[in-house]
C-alpha cells in the first residue's frame, strides 16, 4: 500500500556542552556556516498513529567561548571548536492526532519520535593562537570516533496534497560522549602525545554532550494506493 515516505530534512544545528553558550535551542547559533544540518528521512506508516522512521544526517556544529550569553569563566578560557557529525538512526513516530495518509483531504498532527542513532565525529585537540587581541585556543582534527545518541523529537506535520507531507521538528540528541568539543580526551590520546598541556580535560564531566537539530522535512508518499475491493 501507499504507506511509504521518503524525503529530505534541512535546518540549523546547535551543540550543548563545555564550550560557549549553553542555549538549548538555537538553530544556526551565531555562525550560520558552522551550524547546519541536512539529511534524508524515510517513514513506514503502520497506521494512522504510528510510523517507523529511518534517517541519515550530516551536520556541522561549533561553538565559541566568545559568543554572547557565554558564562564569564568560559569567556576567560577563549576556546573555539568546529566538528562534523554523520549519523544514521532508526526510530518510531507517534502521531497525537489520527493522520490518514490515504485521505485526500487536508491532514495535520503534532508528533513525537524517539529511537537510537549511531554517529561519527572528529577527535579534536587545541592549539594556542597568539594574537594582538589576546591568546585563544582553536582545534585541529587528529582522529575519528563513533558513539550512540538517543534522539527526542517533537514535530508538527501537514499533508496539503495527496502525496506531499511537510513537517517542522526539533530533535534533541543526548549523546554518550563528553568529547564532541575536545574537552574530555581519553587517557590513550594523552599518552600518545596528541594531547598537550593545553588540551587536558576541562569543563564538567557530570553530563554528556548534546546536539540539537531544528528544521523542516519534506517527504513524498509512494507505493500502491490502498484498495477496497469486494471479494
Amino acid at each position: 500500500s501507499q504507506n511509504n515516505e521518503i524525503g529530505i530534512f534541512a535546518g540549523g544545528a546547535n551543540y550543548i556542552g563545555d564550550v560557549g553558550p549553553s542555549t538549548y535551542i538555537h538553530p544556526f547559533s551565531y555562525n550560520v556556516s558552522a551550524n547546519t544540518v541536512a539529511g534524508i528521512i524515510f517513514r513506514k506508516n503502520l497506521n494512522d498513529r504510528i510510523a517507523l522512521r529511518g534517517k541519515f544526517n550530516y551536520a556541522k556544529i561549533g561553538s565559541s567561548d566568545n559568543w554572547p550569553n557565554t558564562s564569564e569563566y568560559r569567556k576567560q578560557r577563549r576556546r573555539y571548536f568546529k566538528n562534523n557529525i554523520l549519523e544514521i538512526g532508526l526510530g518510531t513516530d507517534f502521531n497525537f492526532v489520527e493522520f490518514d495518509i490515504y485521505d485526500s483531504s487536508f491532514q495535520m498532527t503534532p508528533y513525537l519520535s524517539t529511537g537510537i542513532s549511531l554517529f561519527s565525529y572528529n577527535l579534536l585537540r587545541y592549539l594556542k593562537i597568539i594574537t594582538l587581541d589576546g591568546d585563544y585556543y582553536n582545534t585541529i582534527k587528529y582522529g575519528k570516533a563513533y558513539n550512540f545518541s538517543i534522539p527526542i523529537t517533537l514535530g508538527y506535520k501537514i499533508k496539503p496534497k495527496q502525496n506531499l507531507i511537510i513537517g517542522f521538528e526539533i530533535t534533541a540528541n543526548l549523546t554518550f560522549s563528553d568529547n564532541l568539543d575536545g574537552s574530555n580526551p581519553s587517557k590513550k590520546a594523552i599518552a600518545s602525545g596528541y594531547i598537550g598541556p593545553n588540551n587536558e580535560t576541562f569543563g564538567s564531566n557530570l553530563s554528556k554532550d548534546w546536539y540539537v537539530f531544528t528544521g523542516i522535512t519534506l517527504t513524498y508518499l509512494f507505493g500502491n494506493k490502498k484498495c477496497y475491493c469486494p471479494n
